[in-house]
């Protein structure tokens, strides 16, 4: 059987397992289990071989940091993204190559989930940091146009206001926890991909503070809460967020 094949054989005894659970018409449930069980049983496959087949991975390879130590505000924004949409995720590295040609390593962060969560959290995480990227521009540049700061203060209260805006955005969506069958399923998946590579914790780094940090977080607070993410997905009813994304700029009050 090749791999394609034994895709779709799980996504059809995963249908009829469904069909099994949401069919009020009690011959029909039973008969779609019955067939999910021969099947299951015909091609030695147990109900953790079917449960893992529908957790998927999506990359994101555009991260605005490399650093070892990862800003607190990209650390909150994949946190922020997996609650919208109930995946779960990491950070890595990839190896790619400069435009002088020189080795380059970079960061990655993989979106884990069931079914069609982890492409949602791509999405909206893209739209996120290209958003929170616009907003902070909009913001340095109105606030602190006619100002002179130093390099370092200006990369402070930048990093301030996008953990700023993170926050506001985490107000304005809903949270959408897998259930604890769901993250047992997750927990075993992990286990597999990594395989005898161990994950460690997140060495996130906070903003530095500095002369005017709160305006700045404050400000980014209040652009963030702009976020408008609505629920369901192609008119479905679901929690998790649809691809539509609209924020404001940053405030000009300092």
């Amino acid at each position: 059987m090749t791999t394609g094949d034994h895709e779709k054989l799980l996504r059809r005894i995963r249908k009829l397992m469904a069909l099994g659970t949401r069919n009020n018409n009690a011959y029909e449930a039973a008969r779609a289990v019955r067939l999910a069980q021969t099947l299951m049983q015909r091609h030695n496959l147990s109900p953790d071989d079917v449960a893992i087949s529908a957790v998927h991975e999506q990359v994101s390879y555009q991260l605005y940091s490399d650093a070892i130590s990862i800003p607190g505000w990209l650390h909150a924004m994949a946190a922020v993204v997996c609650m919208a949409t109930g995946s779960r995720c990491w950070f890595g590295w990839y190896n790619t190559v400069s435009r002088t040609g020189q080795p380059r390593r970079r960061r990655s962060l993989h979106f884990y989930g069931l079914n069609e969560r982890p492409e949602v959290a791509l999405y909206v995480f893209t739209v996120l940091s290209r958003q929170l990227r616009e907003a902070t521009d909009f913001h340095m540049h109105s606030a602190y146009r006619l100002k002179r700061l130093k390099i370092q203060t200006k990369r402070n209260r930048a990093d301030q206001f996008r953990e700023g805006w993170v926050v506001g955005v985490w107000n304005v969506l809903e949270s959408f926890a897998p259930t604890e069958k769901e993250s047992n399923v997750l927990r075993r998946w992990l286990t597999q991909r990594c395989d005898d590579q161990s994950l460690s914790e997140i060495n996130a780094r906070e903003a530095r503070r500095c002369r005017g940090d709160k305006d700045a977080r404050v400000s980014g607070w209040l652009a963030g809460q702009r976020a408008e993410l609505n629920q369901g997905i192609n008119g479905q009813a679901s929690q998790v967020p649809t691809l539509q994304l609209s924020i404001t700029g940053g405030s000009e009050d300092e």
